[in-house]
């Protein structure tokens, strides 16, 4: 009985240690995320709800215009909505959208794969943030086709915690 204890105990550590030393999240985080999302996805959807407009996904350099203006139709009819722009980042996987609540609040969301840096979306490390959008609510269009709750233009945050979806 305490050697099956014992036993169970050391899996337990060796599982633990291989989550916390990465291996096992780099070998699960694609095949999960590929199929049920991110974090983003998860939060953006919640947030939507069930009868929601999914106005798309921009992928990095792709053209915006479709799901910018179906984001912009559904805002303009009172509907709930989610739209998301992947941006390039400098090291993993980033992206920024808005969602509008079936209640009407707007929110900005902000997405980083892996604030660790390393490369590929973490299963554990992926970090996804809801910023309310200012009242009265406003959406513009950025010189990149994507819009903001924010500003119009496009500019850097002024610190880390500057509610910006899209600095670039």
């Amino acid at each position: 009985m305490v050697r099956k204890k014992t036993l169970l105990l050391g899996f337990g550590v060796a599982i633990v240690l291989l989550f916390s030393l990465g291996y096992v999240d780099n070998l699960v985080s694609d095949p999960v995320i590929r199929t049920f999302g991110d974090s983003m996805d998860w939060r953006s959807r919640w947030l939507m709800g069930r009868h929601g407009i999914d106005c798309g996904r921009v992928k990095v350099n792709a053209d915006p215009e479709n799901a910018t203006d179906c984001a912009l139709k559904a805002q303009a009819a009172g509907k709930p909505f989610r739209v998301r722009y992947d941006i390039m980042g400098y090291d993993s996987e980033v992206a920024g959208g808005i969602v509008r609540t079936p209640a009407g609040k707007l929110y900005a969301l902000s997405f980083d794969g892996n604030p660790a840096g390393a490369g590929r979306t973490s299963l554990l490390g992926q970090r996804s943030t809801k910023s309310s959008c200012p009242t009265p609510y406003h959406l513009w269009v950025n010189p990149k086709g994507r819009i903001n709750c924010f500003q119009k233009q496009l500019s850097y945050p002024k610190n880390l915690t500057s509610p910006n979806v899209e600095a670039y």
